[in-house]
């Protein structure tokens, strides 16, 4: 079964900043490593959104990245 992979740019306002990149994954793996390394490798001032559909174009997850674990002192 082959997975979709949309990654949206996000801008200071919350709505996408461009045309979005999409790739093609095998299969569910792939898809989550995929949606990982785009979100977790982008720069800190230019947030984006991984979203994996299944072959119907149905939603499988939306990834925006990690949550933090830092503790405010």
């Amino acid at each position: 079964m082959a997975y979709s992979v949309r990654i949206d740019r996000i801008g200071k306002v919350g709505v996408p900043r461009s045309a979005p990149r999409v790739y093609q994954a095998k299969d569910e793996a792939d898809a989550i490593t995929i949606a990982f390394y785009e979100v977790d490798g982008s720069k800190p001032d230019r947030p984006r959104v991984a979203t994996v559909t299944d072959a119907s174009g149905r939603m499988l997850f939306t990834y925006s990245g990690r949550a933090s674990t830092a503790s405010q002192t």
